[in-house]
Protein backbone atom coordinates (compact mmCIF):
# COMPACT_ATOMS: atom_id res chain seq x y z
CA UNK A 1 0.00 0.00 0.00
CA UNK A 2 3.24 2.17 0.46
CA UNK A 3 4.23 1.75 -2.48
CA UNK A 4 0.93 2.89 -4.44
CA UNK A 5 0.68 5.72 -2.41
CA UNK A 6 4.25 6.86 -3.25
CA UNK A 7 3.12 5.93 -6.82
CA UNK A 8 0.18 7.98 -6.66
CA UNK A 9 1.40 10.84 -5.01
CA UNK A 10 4.25 10.79 -7.74
CA UNK A 11 1.26 10.80 -10.49
CA UNK A 12 -0.43 13.54 -8.83
CA UNK A 13 2.83 15.98 -8.63
CA UNK A 14 3.29 15.38 -12.65
CA UNK A 15 -0.36 16.09 -12.82
CA UNK A 16 -0.24 19.45 -11.08
CA UNK A 17 2.99 20.22 -12.85
CA UNK A 18 1.37 19.27 -16.29
CA UNK A 19 -1.66 21.93 -14.97
CA UNK A 20 0.79 24.51 -14.36
CA UNK A 21 2.00 24.74 -17.84
CA UNK A 22 -1.40 23.54 -19.81
CA UNK A 23 -3.90 25.49 -18.92
CA UNK A 24 -1.89 28.95 -19.69
CA UNK A 25 -0.90 27.65 -22.93
CA UNK A 26 -3.53 25.41 -24.54
CA UNK A 27 -6.02 27.77 -26.24
CA UNK A 28 -10.03 27.94 -25.56
CA UNK A 29 -10.76 25.70 -28.09
CA UNK A 30 -14.37 24.16 -26.79
CA UNK A 31 -15.07 20.35 -26.08
CA UNK A 32 -18.47 20.13 -25.06
CA UNK A 33 -20.78 22.96 -25.99
CA UNK A 34 -23.56 23.71 -23.23
CA UNK A 35 -27.14 25.07 -24.48
CA UNK A 36 -27.86 28.55 -23.70
CA UNK A 37 -24.07 29.58 -23.30
CA UNK A 38 -21.17 30.00 -24.90
CA UNK A 39 -19.19 28.70 -21.59
CA UNK A 40 -17.94 25.37 -22.79
CA UNK A 41 -16.10 22.47 -21.11
CA UNK A 42 -12.54 22.00 -22.22
CA UNK A 43 -9.77 19.75 -21.75
CA UNK A 44 -8.47 21.09 -18.78
CA UNK A 45 -11.60 20.59 -17.64
CA UNK A 46 -11.46 17.12 -17.67
CA UNK A 47 -7.75 16.88 -16.92
CA UNK A 48 -9.07 18.61 -13.79
CA UNK A 49 -11.15 16.62 -13.05
CA UNK A 50 -8.88 13.54 -13.38
CA UNK A 51 -6.55 15.28 -10.44
CA UNK A 52 -9.17 16.18 -8.17
CA UNK A 53 -10.92 12.57 -8.59
CA UNK A 54 -7.25 10.90 -8.10
CA UNK A 55 -6.41 13.64 -5.27
CA UNK A 56 -9.41 12.19 -3.66
CA UNK A 57 -8.72 8.63 -3.43
CA UNK A 58 -5.09 9.79 -2.24
CA UNK A 59 -6.81 10.77 0.70
CA UNK A 60 -9.12 8.41 1.18
CA UNK A 61 -6.29 5.39 1.33
CA UNK A 62 -3.42 7.65 3.03
CA UNK A 63 -6.26 8.23 5.56
CA UNK A 64 -5.56 12.48 5.73
CA UNK A 65 -9.36 12.46 5.35
CA UNK A 66 -9.81 13.38 8.92
CA UNK A 67 -6.81 15.82 8.88
CA UNK A 68 -8.27 17.57 5.60
CA UNK A 69 -11.63 18.27 7.75
CA UNK A 70 -9.67 19.00 11.16
CA UNK A 71 -7.65 22.26 8.99
CA UNK A 72 -9.97 25.76 9.32
CA UNK A 73 -8.60 26.35 5.70
CA UNK A 74 -10.59 23.15 4.71
CA UNK A 75 -13.70 23.62 6.80
CA UNK A 76 -13.79 27.38 5.08
CA UNK A 77 -13.85 25.75 1.76
CA UNK A 78 -16.72 23.56 2.32
CA UNK A 79 -18.55 26.24 3.89
CA UNK A 80 -18.06 28.66 0.20
CA UNK A 81 -19.01 25.31 -1.16
CA UNK A 82 -21.59 24.48 0.83
CA UNK A 83 -23.55 28.81 1.20
CA UNK A 84 -23.12 27.85 -2.87
CA UNK A 85 -25.12 24.87 -3.10
CA UNK A 86 -27.95 26.11 -1.14
CA UNK A 87 -27.72 29.77 -3.13
CA UNK A 88 -27.96 27.64 -6.70
CA UNK A 89 -31.09 25.28 -5.19
CA UNK A 90 -32.64 28.59 -3.90
CA UNK A 91 -32.17 30.08 -7.06
CA UNK A 92 -33.53 27.16 -9.32
CA UNK A 93 -36.42 26.12 -7.30
CA UNK A 94 -37.34 28.77 -4.97
CA UNK A 95 -36.71 32.31 -6.87
CA UNK A 96 -36.45 30.55 -10.27
CA UNK A 97 -33.81 33.09 -11.13
CA UNK A 98 -31.27 31.28 -13.46
CA UNK A 99 -31.24 28.30 -16.00
CA UNK A 100 -31.14 25.09 -13.55
CA UNK A 101 -27.92 23.03 -16.10
CA UNK A 102 -26.26 26.85 -16.63
CA UNK A 103 -26.09 27.77 -12.81
CA UNK A 104 -25.04 24.32 -12.09
CA UNK A 105 -22.36 24.07 -14.47
CA UNK A 106 -21.22 27.87 -13.15
CA UNK A 107 -21.55 26.31 -9.27
CA UNK A 108 -19.70 23.34 -10.19
CA UNK A 109 -17.03 25.34 -12.01
CA UNK A 110 -16.27 27.72 -8.89
CA UNK A 111 -15.72 23.73 -7.01
CA UNK A 112 -13.21 23.00 -9.93
CA UNK A 113 -11.04 26.25 -9.56
CA UNK A 114 -10.70 26.34 -5.54
CA UNK A 115 -10.24 22.93 -4.83
CA UNK A 116 -6.84 23.04 -7.13
CA UNK A 117 -5.79 25.15 -4.02
CA UNK A 118 -5.60 21.91 -1.22
CA UNK A 119 -4.93 19.58 -3.86
CA UNK A 120 -0.96 21.51 -4.78
CA UNK A 121 -0.67 22.65 -1.24
CA UNK A 122 -1.10 18.67 -0.58
CA UNK A 123 0.83 17.19 -3.58
CA UNK A 124 4.27 19.38 -3.33
CA UNK A 125 6.14 18.10 -0.96
CA UNK A 126 9.49 19.18 -1.46
CA UNK A 127 11.90 21.83 -2.28
CA UNK A 128 12.96 20.17 -4.83
CA UNK A 129 9.42 19.85 -6.40
CA UNK A 130 8.80 23.51 -5.71
CA UNK A 131 11.41 24.71 -7.85
CA UNK A 132 10.91 22.85 -10.89
CA UNK A 133 7.20 24.12 -10.40
CA UNK A 134 8.61 27.77 -10.31
CA UNK A 135 11.39 26.62 -13.30
CA UNK A 136 8.01 25.56 -15.65
CA UNK A 137 6.11 28.61 -14.23
CA UNK A 138 8.93 30.80 -15.73
CA UNK A 139 9.18 28.74 -18.82
CA UNK A 140 5.22 29.18 -19.76
CA UNK A 141 5.37 33.38 -19.12
CA UNK A 142 8.08 33.30 -21.55
CA UNK A 143 5.70 31.30 -24.03
CA UNK A 144 2.90 33.24 -23.09
CA UNK A 145 4.68 36.70 -23.91
CA UNK A 146 6.59 35.78 -27.26
CA UNK A 147 3.30 33.94 -28.72
CA UNK A 148 1.59 37.43 -27.97
CA UNK A 149 4.16 39.58 -29.00
CA UNK A 150 4.04 36.45 -32.56
CA UNK A 151 -0.07 37.50 -32.89
CA UNK A 152 1.12 41.62 -33.03
CA UNK A 153 3.87 41.21 -35.51
CA UNK A 154 4.09 37.60 -37.40
CA UNK A 155 0.23 37.62 -37.64
CA UNK A 156 0.06 34.23 -35.33
CA UNK A 157 -3.45 32.59 -34.81
CA UNK A 158 -6.03 34.62 -32.12
CA UNK A 159 -8.48 32.31 -30.10
CA UNK A 160 -10.71 34.02 -28.72
CA UNK A 161 -14.11 33.86 -26.56
CA UNK A 162 -15.04 37.68 -26.74
CA UNK A 163 -18.19 37.02 -28.47
CA UNK A 164 -20.69 34.03 -28.96
CA UNK A 165 -19.39 33.63 -32.55
CA UNK A 166 -15.60 33.93 -31.14
CA UNK A 167 -16.24 31.02 -28.82
CA UNK A 168 -17.15 28.15 -31.47
CA UNK A 169 -13.02 28.35 -31.47
CA UNK A 170 -12.77 30.28 -34.34
CA UNK A 171 -9.18 30.29 -35.94
CA UNK A 172 -8.25 34.74 -36.03
CA UNK A 173 -6.07 37.34 -36.64
CA UNK A 174 -5.26 40.32 -35.05
CA UNK A 175 -6.91 43.61 -36.95
CA UNK A 176 -4.68 46.83 -36.91
CA UNK A 177 -4.87 48.34 -33.43
CA UNK A 178 -6.53 45.19 -31.77
CA UNK A 179 -4.85 44.38 -28.99
CA UNK A 180 -2.56 40.93 -28.19
CA UNK A 181 -4.44 38.30 -26.10
CA UNK A 182 -1.85 35.44 -26.46
CA UNK A 183 -3.29 31.86 -25.32
CA UNK A 184 -6.06 33.51 -23.50
CA UNK A 185 -8.83 34.23 -25.44
CA UNK A 186 -9.29 37.75 -23.91
CA UNK A 187 -6.68 41.03 -23.39
CA UNK A 188 -7.85 41.11 -19.95
CA UNK A 189 -7.26 37.47 -18.88
CA UNK A 190 -3.19 37.87 -20.49
CA UNK A 191 -3.19 41.23 -18.75
CA UNK A 192 -4.46 39.59 -15.43
CA UNK A 193 -1.88 36.53 -15.94
CA UNK A 194 1.23 38.78 -16.47
CA UNK A 195 0.21 41.29 -12.86
CA UNK A 196 0.47 37.87 -11.55
CA UNK A 197 3.89 36.78 -12.78
CA UNK A 198 5.07 40.52 -12.50
CA UNK A 199 4.10 40.62 -8.84
CA UNK A 200 6.44 37.21 -7.76
CA UNK A 201 8.92 37.66 -9.74
CA UNK A 202 9.22 41.21 -8.56
CA UNK A 203 10.20 39.67 -4.86
CA UNK A 204 11.60 36.39 -6.14
CA UNK A 205 14.31 38.84 -7.60
CA UNK A 206 15.80 39.18 -4.38
CA UNK A 207 16.15 35.41 -3.63
CA UNK A 208 18.35 34.36 -6.52
CA UNK A 209 21.97 34.00 -7.41
CA UNK A 210 23.28 37.36 -9.77
CA UNK A 211 22.82 35.23 -13.00
CA UNK A 212 19.19 34.48 -12.24
CA UNK A 213 18.72 38.27 -11.62
CA UNK A 214 19.40 38.86 -15.27
CA UNK A 215 16.99 36.55 -16.42
CA UNK A 216 14.21 37.23 -13.79
CA UNK A 217 14.89 41.15 -14.98
CA UNK A 218 14.65 40.30 -18.46
CA UNK A 219 11.47 38.23 -17.85
CA UNK A 220 9.87 41.06 -16.10
CA UNK A 221 10.71 43.23 -19.26
CA UNK A 222 9.08 41.23 -21.67
CA UNK A 223 6.21 40.56 -19.71
CA UNK A 224 6.16 44.79 -18.32
CA UNK A 225 6.14 44.95 -22.37
CA UNK A 226 3.75 42.69 -22.95
CA UNK A 227 1.01 43.81 -19.84
CA UNK A 228 1.74 47.60 -22.15
CA UNK A 229 0.76 46.26 -25.31
CA UNK A 230 -2.75 44.90 -23.83
CA UNK A 231 -3.74 48.46 -22.85
CA UNK A 232 -5.85 47.18 -20.01
CA UNK A 233 -5.95 50.43 -17.49
CA UNK A 234 -6.83 48.32 -14.24
CA UNK A 235 -4.50 45.35 -14.49
CA UNK A 236 -1.30 48.10 -14.92
CA UNK A 237 -2.59 49.75 -11.66
CA UNK A 238 -3.03 46.66 -10.37
CA UNK A 239 0.38 45.72 -11.32
CA UNK A 240 1.88 48.80 -10.32
CA UNK A 241 0.36 48.51 -6.47
CA UNK A 242 1.18 44.74 -6.29
CA UNK A 243 5.10 45.64 -7.13
CA UNK A 244 5.07 48.27 -4.56
CA UNK A 245 3.27 45.63 -2.03
CA UNK A 246 5.77 43.09 -2.81
CA UNK A 247 8.68 45.53 -1.78
CA UNK A 248 6.98 46.29 1.32
CA UNK A 249 6.72 42.70 2.01
CA UNK A 250 10.15 42.37 0.94
CA UNK A 251 11.59 44.94 3.32
CA UNK A 252 12.99 46.65 -0.10
CA UNK A 253 11.42 49.94 0.20
CA UNK A 254 14.95 51.39 -1.44
CA UNK A 255 13.25 50.02 -4.29
CA UNK A 256 10.21 51.53 -4.50
CA UNK A 257 10.92 55.14 -6.36
CA UNK A 258 12.49 53.63 -9.23
CA UNK A 259 9.36 51.80 -9.61
CA UNK A 260 7.63 54.92 -9.50
CA UNK A 261 10.03 56.42 -12.28
CA UNK A 262 9.35 53.80 -14.41
CA UNK A 263 5.55 54.34 -14.56
CA UNK A 264 5.88 58.28 -14.97
CA UNK A 265 8.22 57.01 -17.96
CA UNK A 266 5.23 54.33 -19.28
CA UNK A 267 2.83 56.79 -19.05
CA UNK A 268 4.72 59.79 -20.89
CA UNK A 269 5.16 57.34 -23.73
CA UNK A 270 2.56 57.15 -26.34
CA UNK A 271 0.62 54.21 -26.10
CA UNK A 272 -2.51 52.86 -26.61
CA UNK A 273 -2.33 52.20 -22.56
CA UNK A 274 -1.37 55.57 -21.90
CA UNK A 275 -4.34 56.97 -24.26
CA UNK A 276 -6.92 55.05 -22.54
CA UNK A 277 -5.41 56.15 -19.11
CA UNK A 278 -5.75 59.77 -19.97
CA UNK A 279 -9.34 59.12 -21.62
CA UNK A 280 -10.14 57.76 -18.62
CA UNK A 281 -9.63 60.60 -16.82
CA UNK A 282 -10.79 63.52 -19.47
CA UNK A 283 -14.06 61.23 -20.51
CA UNK A 284 -15.35 59.32 -17.63
CA UNK A 285 -13.79 61.65 -14.72
CA UNK A 286 -14.21 65.23 -15.90
CA UNK A 287 -16.98 64.84 -18.75
CA UNK A 288 -14.63 65.90 -21.53
CA UNK A 289 -13.90 64.89 -25.17
CA UNK A 290 -15.35 66.15 -28.20
CA UNK A 291 -18.93 64.96 -28.55
CA UNK A 292 -20.64 63.95 -31.63
CA UNK A 293 -24.13 66.36 -32.14
CA UNK A 294 -26.26 65.31 -34.74
CA UNK A 295 -27.08 68.15 -37.37
CA UNK A 296 -29.57 66.85 -39.42
CA UNK A 297 -33.28 64.48 -38.84
CA UNK A 298 -31.63 61.57 -40.81
CA UNK A 299 -28.41 61.58 -38.57
CA UNK A 300 -30.33 61.91 -35.32
CA UNK A 301 -32.83 58.43 -36.63
CA UNK A 302 -29.63 56.41 -37.81
CA UNK A 303 -27.78 57.54 -34.82
CA UNK A 304 -30.26 56.14 -32.35
CA UNK A 305 -30.00 52.82 -34.91
CA UNK A 306 -26.27 52.59 -34.32
CA UNK A 307 -25.85 53.50 -38.22
CA UNK A 308 -22.65 54.51 -39.10
CA UNK A 309 -23.33 58.86 -38.98
CA UNK A 310 -19.88 60.66 -39.87
CA UNK A 311 -18.11 60.87 -42.84
CA UNK A 312 -14.50 58.99 -42.28
CA UNK A 313 -13.14 62.40 -43.91
CA UNK A 314 -13.65 64.17 -40.85
CA UNK A 315 -11.25 62.00 -38.55
CA UNK A 316 -8.18 63.89 -38.91
CA UNK A 317 -9.26 67.06 -37.87
CA UNK A 318 -11.97 65.79 -34.72
CA UNK A 319 -8.64 63.67 -33.55
CA UNK A 320 -6.22 66.54 -33.66
CA UNK A 321 -8.63 69.34 -32.03
CA UNK A 322 -9.08 67.31 -28.80
CA UNK A 323 -6.70 68.18 -26.37
CA UNK A 324 -6.78 65.90 -24.11
CA UNK A 325 -5.18 62.32 -25.87
CA UNK A 326 -3.29 61.63 -28.98
CA UNK A 327 -4.94 61.13 -31.51
CA UNK A 328 -6.34 57.33 -32.43
CA UNK A 329 -6.30 58.28 -36.17
CA UNK A 330 -9.82 57.63 -36.52
CA UNK A 331 -13.35 58.57 -35.60
CA UNK A 332 -16.06 56.16 -34.68
CA UNK A 333 -18.98 56.33 -37.08
CA UNK A 334 -21.54 54.35 -34.90
CA UNK A 335 -22.13 56.60 -32.66
CA UNK A 336 -24.68 58.26 -30.74
CA UNK A 337 -25.42 62.06 -29.65
CA UNK A 338 -23.61 63.07 -27.06
CA UNK A 339 -20.82 60.40 -27.21
CA UNK A 340 -16.90 61.01 -27.90
CA UNK A 341 -16.24 60.99 -31.54
CA UNK A 342 -12.57 60.08 -31.04
CA UNK A 343 -12.56 56.17 -31.26
CA UNK A 344 -10.28 55.66 -28.16
CA UNK A 345 -12.12 57.48 -25.73
CA UNK A 346 -15.37 56.26 -27.25
CA UNK A 347 -14.18 53.10 -26.26
CA UNK A 348 -13.30 54.22 -22.53
CA UNK A 349 -16.64 56.06 -22.65
CA UNK A 350 -18.34 52.74 -23.66
CA UNK A 351 -16.60 50.53 -21.06
CA UNK A 352 -17.41 52.46 -18.07
CA UNK A 353 -21.24 53.14 -19.65
CA UNK A 354 -21.68 49.22 -19.68
CA UNK A 355 -20.96 49.01 -16.01
CA UNK A 356 -22.56 52.02 -14.44
CA UNK A 357 -25.62 51.76 -16.09
CA UNK A 358 -26.12 47.83 -17.05
CA UNK A 359 -23.89 45.17 -15.55
CA UNK A 360 -23.47 46.88 -11.77
CA UNK A 361 -27.11 48.26 -11.25
CA UNK A 362 -27.65 44.54 -12.43
CA UNK A 363 -26.15 42.70 -9.49
CA UNK A 364 -27.17 45.55 -7.23
CA UNK A 365 -30.66 44.91 -7.91
CA UNK A 366 -30.04 40.77 -7.13
CA UNK A 367 -28.72 41.57 -3.97
CA UNK A 368 -31.23 43.42 -2.82
CA UNK A 369 -33.93 40.87 -4.05
CA UNK A 370 -32.19 38.19 -2.02
CA UNK A 371 -29.16 39.98 0.40
CA UNK A 372 -28.37 36.57 2.15
CA UNK A 373 -28.10 34.21 -0.70
CA UNK A 374 -28.37 36.07 -4.01
CA UNK A 375 -29.99 35.31 -6.88
CA UNK A 376 -27.48 32.19 -7.97
CA UNK A 377 -24.36 31.59 -9.95
CA UNK A 378 -25.13 32.71 -13.41
CA UNK A 379 -27.99 34.79 -12.86
CA UNK A 380 -25.99 37.71 -13.79
CA UNK A 381 -25.86 37.26 -17.06
CA UNK A 382 -22.15 35.91 -18.36
CA UNK A 383 -19.80 39.52 -17.02
CA UNK A 384 -20.56 42.08 -14.44
CA UNK A 385 -17.14 43.59 -14.98
CA UNK A 386 -16.97 43.48 -10.60
CA UNK A 387 -16.22 40.47 -8.85
CA UNK A 388 -17.29 41.88 -5.61
CA UNK A 389 -20.73 43.27 -7.00
CA UNK A 390 -21.01 40.10 -8.74
CA UNK A 391 -20.37 37.39 -5.18
CA UNK A 392 -23.24 39.54 -3.60
CA UNK A 393 -25.65 39.28 -6.62
CA UNK A 394 -25.18 35.72 -7.14
CA UNK A 395 -24.45 34.25 -3.77
CA UNK A 396 -25.25 37.10 -0.97
CA UNK A 397 -23.38 37.96 2.06
CA UNK A 398 -23.42 34.94 2.77
CA UNK A 399 -21.34 33.49 -0.23
CA UNK A 400 -19.30 36.59 -0.07
CA UNK A 401 -18.10 36.85 3.38
CA UNK A 402 -17.05 32.77 3.15
CA UNK A 403 -15.06 33.78 -0.07
CA UNK A 404 -13.24 36.72 1.76
CA UNK A 405 -12.72 33.91 4.54
CA UNK A 406 -10.85 31.79 2.41
CA UNK A 407 -8.47 34.39 1.18
CA UNK A 408 -8.17 36.06 4.49
CA UNK A 409 -6.81 32.68 5.95
CA UNK A 410 -5.07 32.18 3.42
CA UNK A 411 -3.16 35.39 3.58
CA UNK A 412 -2.72 34.95 7.06
CA UNK A 413 -0.60 31.84 6.56
CA UNK A 414 1.28 33.36 3.81
CA UNK A 415 2.25 36.41 5.73
CA UNK A 416 3.38 34.53 8.42
CA UNK A 417 5.97 33.05 6.61
CA UNK A 418 7.50 36.49 6.50
CA UNK A 419 9.78 34.70 9.63
CA UNK A 420 10.77 31.69 7.61
CA UNK A 421 14.91 31.30 7.35
CA UNK A 422 14.36 30.23 3.51
CA UNK A 423 15.38 33.06 1.26
CA UNK A 424 12.96 31.41 -1.26
CA UNK A 425 10.10 30.79 0.30
CA UNK A 426 9.88 34.09 2.25
CA UNK A 427 10.49 35.72 -1.01
CA UNK A 428 8.17 34.00 -3.00
CA UNK A 429 5.69 34.06 0.24
CA UNK A 430 5.97 38.11 -0.14
CA UNK A 431 5.58 37.60 -3.96
CA UNK A 432 2.27 35.62 -3.50
CA UNK A 433 1.06 37.88 -0.84
CA UNK A 434 1.16 41.08 -3.05
CA UNK A 435 -0.29 39.15 -6.32
CA UNK A 436 -3.40 38.00 -4.02
CA UNK A 437 -4.01 42.03 -3.63
CA UNK A 438 -3.48 42.63 -7.11
CA UNK A 439 -5.64 39.86 -7.94
CA UNK A 440 -8.33 41.56 -6.08
CA UNK A 441 -7.28 45.08 -7.24
CA UNK A 442 -8.36 43.33 -10.72
CA UNK A 443 -11.67 42.15 -9.47
CA UNK A 444 -13.21 45.85 -9.67
CA UNK A 445 -13.73 45.79 -13.33
CA UNK A 446 -13.17 42.34 -14.12
CA UNK A 447 -14.72 39.13 -13.52
CA UNK A 448 -11.36 37.68 -12.29
CA UNK A 449 -12.19 34.71 -9.77
CA UNK A 450 -14.58 33.79 -12.90
CA UNK A 451 -12.44 33.96 -16.00
CA UNK A 452 -11.01 29.88 -16.28
CA UNK A 453 -7.54 30.39 -17.10
CA UNK A 454 -6.46 32.89 -14.35
CA UNK A 455 -8.89 31.99 -11.00
CA UNK A 456 -7.78 27.99 -11.74
CA UNK A 457 -4.09 29.56 -11.88
CA UNK A 458 -4.44 32.09 -9.02
CA UNK A 459 -5.89 28.99 -6.43
CA UNK A 460 -3.00 26.93 -7.69
CA UNK A 461 0.02 29.34 -7.02
CA UNK A 462 -1.84 29.74 -3.74
CA UNK A 463 -1.99 25.97 -2.75
CA UNK A 464 2.00 26.41 -4.00
CA UNK A 465 2.74 29.16 -1.57
CA UNK A 466 1.03 26.99 1.28
CA UNK A 467 3.03 23.50 0.44
CA UNK A 468 6.05 25.31 0.44
CA UNK A 469 5.18 26.10 4.09
CA UNK A 470 5.50 22.82 5.16
CA UNK A 471 8.94 22.10 3.78
CA UNK A 472 12.03 21.32 6.81
CA UNK A 473 15.12 23.52 6.56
Amino acid sequence: MKKFISTLEKILFYLVLFLFVFIPLYPKFPLINITGTFVAIRIEDLIIGLTLGLWVIYLVISNQVRSFLKDKLSLSLLLFFFIGFVSTFSAVFLTHTVTPHISILHFLRRVEFILLLPVVASVVKSKKQFVWVLVFLALTVVSVNLYALGQQFLDLPVISTTNSEFSKGLILRLTPGARANSTFAGHYDLAVYLVMALTVLSALFFAVSKKMKLIILALGGLSLLVLIMTAARISFVAAFAGVVLALLFSRKTKFILLIFIAAVVILIYPSQLRDRLISTATVNLFSGGQRYVSQTQDQQVRSKLNIPTLAIKTSSESASSSSFASPSGQTATDITPGEPIDTTQLGVYRSFAIRYNIEWPRAIRAFVKNPLLGTGYASLDIATDNDFLRSLGEVGILGTLSLFLILTEVGKRIFNASRYDSRLVRYFSAGVLAMLFAFLVNGLFIDVFEASKVASLFWMILGLNLAALKFKE
